[in-house]
């Protein structure tokens, strides 16, 4: 008699599916979302500026360091008329001796987009020192910035305690668990929009499934302002991965 041709060995139903590689504990940090409340120091410019207007709403959407000693600041500013009062709110900028560099451009009535140079903070050194990573905007109101951090306990501890020693009252207001997001590294949300078109359309692929202008014209944005963000965007995501110790 003939053998009968083997069968194959059905598969339990828990074995269906291969789960998915588990990262190495490296990769799997304890990190959480801080959300920070800083009392900025009354000689800061941002200080000054909120505490004379405490109407306005001061938001840093990007800050660069531009050379030795010096950070560009770039964001906006958020108020009654706040259009109306750039000028004047120019002039006090850049009275300061700290600042350089200002310029202060209204985009409505009560939105200015502002940039301008100023010599390093103390907050921006402790910032820099641990390594932490913070997520735009930073936000200013009547001399108190928040901002949301990507960190673990024990550096948000030792963050905390030097800020309040150096800058001001600082305390944590919320924590956050999960997983870690594209707003989580740092990328506000006009970036995230022109990075995920990015990715969806192919722009990071070998070879590259879209162009620089043909996101621009996706996005109706200009040339530049998509080639500038990109750029931004890839700084961020590798000051992320380093400080995040991904590699």
């Amino acid at each position: 008699m003939a053998p009968k041709p083997a069968q194959g060995r059905r598969r339990p139903a828990s074995q269906g599916r291969r789960r998915p590689p588990s990262l190495p504990a490296q990769f799997r940090p304890p990190f959480a979302v801080y959300r920070l409340r800083i009392q900025l120091l009354p000689t800061a410019i941002a200080t000054q500026l909120s505490v004379a207007h405490p109407e306005i709403r001061i938001q840093i959407e990007n800050r660069m360091e531009v050379g030795p000693g010096d950070l560009l600041l770039e964001g906006r500013i958020f108020g009654p008329d706040a259009g109306v009062k750039a000028p004047e709110w120019e002039t006090e900028v850049g009275a300061a001796p700290e600042t350089s560099e200002v310029d202060l451009r209204p985009e409505g009535r009560d939105v200015v987009h502002f940039r301008f140079t100023q010599r390093v903070p103390p907050l921006h050194e402790v910032v820099r020192r641990h390594r932490l990573l913070t997520r735009y905007p930073l936000v200013i109101q009547n001399g108190v910035m928040r901002f949301e951090t990507v960190a673990t306990a024990p550096q948000i501890r030792a963050v905390v305690a030097e800020l309040r020693q150096r800058i001001g009252e600082t305390e944590v207001e919320a924590i956050r668990h999960g997983r870690v997001t594209l707003g989580s590294l740092g990328l506000g949300p006009a970036q995230e929009t022109v990075f995920r078109a990015a990715m969806n359309g192919g722009y990071f692929d070998l070879p590259r499934g879209t162009s620089v202008t043909g996101l621009a014209e996706q996005l109706g944005l200009s040339k530049s302002a998509v080639s500038e963000t990109l750029t931004r965007i890839e700084k961020r995501l590798a000051e992320a991965a380093l400080q995040l110790s991904l590699v």
